[in-house]
């Protein structure tokens, strides 16, 4: 393999930071031989300063850089949102392996010895590049999506979005069945995401007063299925997937869109149903006014055992307060 192989297109921005001149020069050149832009340092500071104001795709530094060091660098750089995601390369004496326990502890993704050998600096260097571009492209995915379920919720509500209300309760719920950790965060995250089907649904038909025709009422049934296809590329979607594809399912195995009934319902998109319910009821819409809690309650109790589990109801409603909560605890 040669270094064209090792090209990138295009060419990435990359920093070294390290001490000695003679290694800044020799890098600088293996990488814009190949067409890197490469912005070079002396030590910590100027490092940070051409992190703050350059939009970087990988930075190498020298583990004996100092001002601050490279250890306390590559710490504060994982640690804020804009640059956690950026790849960073701890350049280490060969036989330093306490330089390389230290880098992993400050989360460095990969280490290079000196001297650095041309092939297989390019080699590091495409492959965190290609890495990060991807990564970037599933996030800016990510952020349309949220963005555009937020959206939906907003169009729904007539302007008042109380998707924190929901997760909140959803994780209530969840916190009171023991669920903790990564179960917590999938509710939340299926209580942002589980309507953003409905962009596929007429907005005479969303915001009608009156009931829905048949017809009407089949196009709001495919809307579980549309968000599924919607939310595929989340990296969330092998836990999230479930709540938002069957949280209209009913305990009766009457609901919408694989009449899946009693337990074959995922636990966590039940949690949702009982909660997005309650939710929904406490909320005005176009063809009713909002319901009291108690009101809400009384609902729920009434088809307990036809819509929602009968035994997440009970517990529901032992847990559930008449205020509605501000913002979805941790």
């Amino acid at each position: 393999m040669s270094s064209e192989d090792l090209r990138l297109n295009p060419g990435a921005r990359v920093l070294v930071a390290d001490r000695h001149e003679a290694r800044r020069r020799q890098v600088r050149d293996y990488l814009t031989g190949v067409g890197h832009t490469v912005f070079t340092a002396a030590d910590g500071e100027t490092a940070l300063r051409l992190v703050r104001r350059t939009d970087l795709e990988s930075v190498l530094l020298d583990a004996g850089l100092e001002r601050p060091n490279a250890y306390q660098l590559c710490e504060r750089l994982k640690k804020h949102p804009s640059t956690r995601s950026l790849p960073v390369v701890l350049l280490v004496e060969a036989t330093d392996l306490d330089a390389r326990l230290r880098g992993l502890e400050v989360g460095a993704e990969d280490f290079l010895p000196h001297p650095v050998n041309k092939l297989e600096l390019l080699a590091r260097v495409k492959s965190l590049v290609r890495v990060k571009r991807l990564n970037d492209q599933v996030e800016s995915t990510e952020n349309v999506i949220y963005g555009l379920a937020h959206l939906i919720e907003e169009r729904e509500s007539g302007g008042e979005a109380n998707g924190c209300r929901l997760a909140e309760l959803a994780c209530r719920l969840g916190r009171q069945l023991g669920l903790h950790g990564d179960d917590l965060e999938t509710l939340r995250q299926g209580a942002a995401l589980h309507d953003i089907g409905k962009i596929g649904v007429r907005e005479s038909v969303l915001m009608k007063e009156g009931a829905l025709s048949a017809e009407e009422f089949n196009e709001i049934k495919l809307h579980p299925e549309v968000g599924a296809r919607i939310c595929a590329p989340l990296r969330c979607a092998d836990a999230v997937l479930p709540l938002i594809r069957h949280h209209r399912e009913r305990w009766d195995g009457k609901g919408y869109p694989d009449r899946l009934a009693g337990t074959e319902i995922p636990l966590l998109a039940r949690i949702l149903a009982i909660a997005d319910a309650y939710d929904a009821m406490l909320s005005p819409r176009p063809y009713r006014a909002a319901l009291t809690a108690a009101e809400a309650r009384q609902a729920l109790r009434e088809d307990s055992g036809a819509r929602w589990d009968p035994d997440l109801v009970q517990i529901f409603l032992r847990c559930a307060v008449d205020e509605a909560p501000a913002e979805a605890a941790a």
